[in-house]
């Protein structure tokens, strides 16, 4: 009986060597400090300004179409409404000619052609500006990696994993990485989702074109490393269950 009960628990370490994630390891926000009872202010949060090689999308309607005629396009890869920043921050604009953008937000954006276009209309037009191009990439170990098109340009790193299909059972939640360019320059970013300090992480609100990559766990590269030294430890084993077998024959 008593080599039976030392087989069952050789078995039981065998099976155990391929789940090893623990419970702690699958839950966000389960460190210290702990989430607030009262609501908190948000500091971290920079609104998303247009950047060379930005696409706007650029929407103008008035009450009297004709008036809007002259600044329509349909010289646009992007469907007729997209328009490129150049290196130097410009957009070129139907009848208008060059306009700067680089460092604007979308609304201050749309504010600097309504002014532009005052002079033309009679009745103040209506006119909305959306990033065409804005996007997120998402990949490592995630259930659905790709290049995401974010329409809401309010985006945390909470949404863009949910558009990823989330987490998988071997990813590391203490180490997410966010690659980030702009203005010539790469900055590196890293968020732990098992800490509540992740909210105030200027990296916690996403920007146009950022990379996420999420790390895999060790019990994921040890299953993947090379096969022949992922062997060795299965050889172990057998060995020891084939000592605990006769043991269990000679009783």
């Amino acid at each position: 009986m008593k080599g039976i009960s030392q087989l069952f628990f050789a078995v039981l370490i065998t099976c155990s060597l391929g789940s090893c994630v623990t419970y702690d390891s699958l839950v966000n926000f389960n460190e210290a400090p702990g989430i607030p009872d009262q609501p908190q202010s948000i500091t971290n949060y920079e609104p998303i300004v247009i950047q060379p090689n930005d696409i706007l999308e650029i929407q103008i309607n008035s009450a009297n179409a004709a008036s809007v005629q002259p600044f329509r396009t349909n010289s646009s890869s992007e469907g007729g409404n997209g328009f490129l920043v150049n290196s130097e921050g410009n957009i070129t604009f139907p009848t208008l000619g060059k306009i700067p953008m680089k460092g604007l937000a979308v609304e201050a954006a749309a504010d600097t052609l309504l002014k532009l276009l005052d002079p033309y209309f009679e009745q103040e037009p209506i006119v909305s500006v959306r990033l065409a191009n804005f996007r997120i990439n998402v990949n490592g170990e995630v259930n659905n990696p790709g290049i995401f098109p974010v329409q809401n340009e309010r985006v945390t790193i909470l949404d863009a994993l949910s558009l990823a299909g989330d987490f998988t059972s071997f990813s590391r939640r203490d180490s997410i990485m966010v690659i980030r360019e702009r203005d010539g320059v790469r900055t590196f970013g890293h968020l732990d989702l098992n800490s509540t300090d992740v909210f105030n992480s200027p990296y916690f609100y996403l920007q146009q074109n950022d990379v996420v990559y999420v790390r895999p766990a060790k019990t994921k590269t040890n299953a993947v490393r090379d096969p022949a030294t992922r062997v060795i430890p299965w050889i172990s084993v057998i060995a020891s269950l084939t000592v605990v077998a006769i043991s269990i024959i000679r009783l």
